[in-house]
C-alpha cells in the first residue's frame, strides 16, 4: 500500500515477535501525545496491559513495523493508534484507521474511539478522518473525548 513519498506499507496482524516494536512506538508516542504527564508515568509493560484482549494490526516497511492500532472488533471500539514518530504525516495512520475499520465492519453500533481531549494533534486528525466527537471533554487533565464514525449503510 503507497504511503506517500515512495514508501510502501504493508498492514498485517501482528505476530509475537512484534510486540516488543510496537510496545516502543506506544511508550514513546503517550510520552509525547501526554506530554504533561511525567514522562515516567508510562512504562513498556504498558502496552502488554493495554493490548491484552485487543487485535492488533502492524504498519510495516522494509521489515520494520513503523505503527499500529488496536481494537475490540466485537465491541467496535479502536483503543490505539500510535506511529513512530520519524514515520508520522506519511499516511500511515490513515491506512491502519481504514484496516481497522474493516475489522468493525458488520458491528450494529458506530465505531467509537476515546481520545485525551488535549492531545490536539491526534483530535485534529481523527476529525479529518471523518470521526465526530461525542459530547463535550471536562476540564479534568486527564479528560477523554469520545468519537464516533457512523457505518455507511
Amino acid at each position: 500500500m503507497p504511503a506517500g513519498e515512495g514508501v510502501r506499507i504493508a498492514i498485517r496482524s501482528a505476530r509475537d515477535a512484534d510486540a516488543a516494536r510496537c510496545a516502543e512506538i506506544f511508550l514513546h508516542g503517550r510520552r509525547q501525545a501526554f506530554s504533561w504527564q511525567p514522562a515516567d508515568r508510562f512504562g513498556l509493560d504498558d502496552y502488554y496491559d493495554c493490548v491484552r484482549e485487543d487485535s492488533v494490526l502492524v504498519a510495516e516497511t522494509d521489515g520494520t513495523v513503523v505503527g499500529f492500532v488496536s481494537l475490540d472488533p466485537k465491541a467496535g471500539i479502536i483503543h490505539n493508534l500510535f506511529i513512530d514518530p520519524g514515520w508520522r504525516k506519511r499516511g500511515i495512520g490513515s491506512a491502519l484507521l481504514r484496516e481497522a475499520l474493516g475489522l468493525l465492519q458488520g458491528g450494529t453500533r458506530p465505531a467509537e474511539l476515546a481520545c485525551a481531549a488535549r492531545n490536539a494533534d491526534a483530535r485534529a486528525f481523527y476529525e479529518r478522518n471523518g470521526w465526530t466527537p461525542v459530547g463535550e471533554a471536562s476540564n479534568q487533565p486527564d479528560a477523554l473525548v469520545l468519537y464516533r464514525l457512523s457505518r455507511a449503510g
